[in-house]
């Protein structure tokens, strides 16, 4: 049936290519759908759990937890587009080359470029698609996300506290943890110092403890600490001090009610235009203070944004272009090959955008090119796989 399809191609080529484009067209998007659900779903999953938490701790409703996953889709979306068109495309072409269809294609004198053109066309729609969504509806879902999460965990520290990092809970009382166990939320390894008159500091630790059920009627937060120690010096030397051991010690911790505070746009919350202003902005800096030569960091940033913006919705068409040739085998043991193929890509494309990212935020590399040539290096290798793998 299939050969009987190639022969009514060459007899009737205009007609059936039509055909032929809506048809492999057809094949693209489930797969493009499935994958684009589940990247996403995967990606969620984490700040779902941590929005979870916050509904367990009465922190928040289950309307405040559907509203922050509805802020958290437009970036996570921003990263699974690229990611689906790859394994949509190699899924694809790869069922197609399982069923010997694209053997009977080719016999008919159609190019590979040729079967895939519907597929680069969709990826460039694809591409258009992430374009706008990153410039608008991402930094729309960053701002909106952020300013309600900080709406709900306004004076309830307990979640907002990051492993290996200072934090000042009151002006006198500053909070240090090594740990967080993400099953009970119990902070792992604590460490306390405690501004004291005299400017002396003391220091208490313990193994683990935990900020108790906070009652919005009472002006402190409690943290209770367990097995641990207390070494309140008697100067500032620190030569002389008491050292008391516990096995329990409750700490009323003064709290001043926060307030809402403007969330501060990153230049990962800001749109093309927005990216373009700051620009111009830090030109203006830099040259006030004579240094129109040099790049500073906060320049660097804000031109990668900048740059990403378009390179990774041209990731779209990059890595359909790039899929489809290896989902092309010569036998049939070749179907579930894409699959690996696909997640081995989309690893290497992202580990070496990080890497270059990181490079070009200290001016190690040029912004623009740290953000390009990953684009370029997988598109080379796509111009190379589709030759090798017969009449482009």
């Amino acid at each position: 049936m299939v050969l009987t399809f190639a022969k009514n191609l060459i007899i009737f080529p205009e007609g059936k290519m039509k055909i032929l484009k809506i048809y492999v067209l057809r094949e693209f998007i489930p797969p493009y759908i499935g994958s684009m659900a589940f990247f996403s779903v995967l990606l969620l999953l984490e700040r779902v759990l941590s929005f979870v938490r916050l509904v367990a701790k009465g922190y928040a409703s289950i309307f405040d937890l559907f509203v922050l996953i509805f802020y958290s889709i437009p970036p996570t979306l921003a990263l699974t587009m690229p990611m689906s068109t790859i394994m949509g495309a190699l899924i694809a072409v790869g069922r197609l080359s399982h069923d010997s269809e694209i053997t009977a294609m080719r016999a008919s004198g159609i190019r590979l470029s040729s079967i895939f053109l519907s597929l680069y066309i969709g990826g460039i729609a694809i591409g258009v698609v992430s374009y706008f969504f990153t410039d608008y509806f991402v930094p729309l879902g960053n701002i909106k996300f952020r300013t309600l999460y900080q709406k709900l965990t306004l004076a309830r520290p307990d979640v907002q506290i990051e492993v290996r990092s200072i934090h000042r809970l009151t002006g006198d009382i500053t909070l240090l943890v090594e740990e967080v166990d993400t099953k009970t939320g119990n902070l792992i390894n604590v460490t306390l110092f405690e501004k004291q008159e005299g400017e002396s500091v003391k220091t208490i630790t313990a193994r683990k403890g935990w900020f108790l059920t906070r009652d919005e009627s009472i002006p402190y937060i409690q943290l209770r600490l367990v097995e641990g120690s207390i070494i309140d010096p008697k100067d500032r030397t620190g030569r002389q001090f008491d050292s008391t051991m516990f096995h329990r010690l409750d700490l009323n911790i003064p709290f001043a009610h926060g307030e809402m505070k403007n969330v501060v746009k990153t230049a990962r919350d800001m749109s093309m235009k927005e990216l373009r202003s700051a620009l111009r902005e830090q030109k203006a800096e830099l040259k006030t203070e004579n240094r129109s030569g040099t790049r500073s960091r906060s320049y660097n940033t804000y031109l990668m944004e900048y740059h990403k913006k378009l390179a990774i919705p041209f990731a779209c068409v990059l890595f359909v272009f790039l899929g489809t040739p290896f989902a092309v085998t010569r036998g049939r043991s070749g179907k579930g090959l894409g699959l690996g193929v696909g997640v081995l890509i989309i690893f290497l494309y992202y580990i070496l955008l990080l890497t270059l990212e990181r490079m070009g935020k200290y001016g190690e590399i040029h912004p623009t090119i740290a953000i390009w040539l990953p684009n370029m290096l997988f598109f080379v290798v796509g111009v190379f796989n589709l030759i090798r793998k017969g009449r482009v």
